[in-house]
């Protein structure tokens, strides 16, 4: 990745990372982009002229499901960590999901593409012609208008200003932003600026919301406490985990993809292994939890090891008594062009779908905390497994022959909880 700064334009496309005539090196901060989503109700209502959206309708599927439990009060993240990634680089897009990044905010005038001067400043769409004095949640004003007249063409550009140029903040993407959408064409997530959306909370940490748009430095790190910082050139391949979820930590690069559900907790203390938390819900028969990392099967191919392992708890009486089965998949998005479909999601079986039989798990009887753990050979399922990028624990469907064979002989909603995927 190269940059060269000309008249204050930078050059070339994927120029845009590095801003130095230097080749990357994993650690190095690299250029981008921000804008933010979701706010205070109060911020959406006197900006009503903006979309923000919000935290838990988010592409990755972190959301606590049922009555009650989808807002942000129920969020499973802290909301000022969490962030969506544009979707037009596949190292920063392919497994993002649950991937972490540093961040810091760069003063200065807004990026936008390399033949621009920046983003013209808009009065008619700006924040602060409606509500100069309007504060953030910590009761901060923007000292300064966030705008710069060039003195080439005289016209006004975007110029956004940090609280701390040196703080950084850890964000895990929990969304995408997508270049092409139901709505069309969002150009701010179609390069070739690498974009984050941040959430209204961390991007306050950084610079005041009245400015819609900031420069930032990122990196991709490890969610862990330590934050090893890791290689983008990398992508998928540096920022997944094998470990899909355990003791109550949500693995990097999976999405959660529940169906016929009524009601999911992603993290619910006390019902995993060792009285860890586990992440439960009720489906239906046919009913399922699937976990998937986006076009991994491309590059970083999750499931070229040799085994699955997981700790599944069903009911502390008539444990795994309900026909469950697990299976491995590809799945695909929908795709866009100007806000017409053009091409379905998709899902494919890699192989077989295996019922969870007793010869899978390593105890005949339950544990402390009603559950046990079950290791199923990836050659179970197909002779090419790395093909797949989807993982799903399934309840057996309403006409599977499985169910005479269970206590209640028919189908019937099941709750199970999972951990140590």
């Amino acid at each position: 990745m190269v940059a060269r700064l000309v008249g204050g334009v930078v050059v070339g496309v994927a120029s845009w990372m590095m801003g130095v005539d230097a080749a990357y090196t994993k650690g190095e901060w690299m250029k981008g982009r921000a804008t933010y989503f979701d706010a205070p109700n109060a911020w959406k209502q006197k900006f009503s002229q903006q979309i923000f959206g919000d935290l838990y309708g988010n592409a990755c599927g972190y959301v606590n499901k049922g009555a009650g439990r989808e807002s942000n009060a129920n969020f499973p993240f802290l909301a000022n960590a969490v962030a969506a990634v544009a979707d037009f680089d596949p190292n920063l897009h392919d497994g993002a999901c649950g991937s972490c990044f540093e961040i810091k905010c760069e003063s200065g005038r807004v990026r936008n593409t390399p033949d621009s001067r920046g983003f013209i400043y808009s009065v008619e769409r700006g924040f602060w012609e409606t509500d100069p004095n309007a504060t953030d949640t910590l009761g901060r004003r923007l000292a300064k208008r966030g705008a710069e007249r060039d003195v080439d063409d005289g016209r006004e550009y975007e110029y956004a200003r940090c609280w701390n140029e040196s703080a950084t903040i850890k964000v895990r993407i929990i969304d995408t932003c997508p270049c092409n959408y139901i709505t069309g064409t969002q150009e701010i997530c179609c390069g070739p600026v690498p974009h984050f959306d941040l959430s209204y909370w961390a991007y306050e940490t950084i610079a005041h919301p009245l400015q819609g748009k900031i420069n930032i430095l990122f990196r991709p790190i490890q969610c862990e406490e330590d934050g090893v910082v890791l290689d983008y050139e990398l992508g998928a391949k540096a920022r997944i985990s094998r470990t899909i979820f355990s003791d109550g930590v949500v693995g990097a690069g999976w999405a959660w993809l529940p169906y016929k559900d009524k009601w999911l907790v992603i993290e619910r203390p006390g019902y995993g292994r060792n009285e860890h938390a586990a992440n439960c819900l009720q489906v239906d028969p046919g009913g399922r939890i699937a976990f998937t990392c986006w076009s991994c099967e491309r590059q970083a191919k999750p499931f070229d090891g040799t085994y699955i392992s997981l700790w599944l708890r069903t009911s502390c009486t008539s444990n795994f008594d309900a026909p469950m089965y697990l299976g491995i998949s590809t799945r695909t998005r929908k795709e866009f062009v100007n806000g017409t479909i053009v091409a379905q999601e998709s899902e494919s079986q890699v192989g077989t779908k295996r019922l969870l039989e007793s010869t899978f798990f390593d105890s005949r009887t339950i544990d402390d905390n009603c559950g046990r753990r079950a290791v199923v050979p990836l050659a179970e399922f197909a002779s090419t497994p790395a093909r797949a990028n989807t993982f799903a624990i399934e309840l057996a469907a309403p006409t599977d022959p499985a169910w005479a064979r269970t206590v209640e002989k028919q189908p019937h909603s099941v709750t199970f909880c999972v951990d140590d995927v």
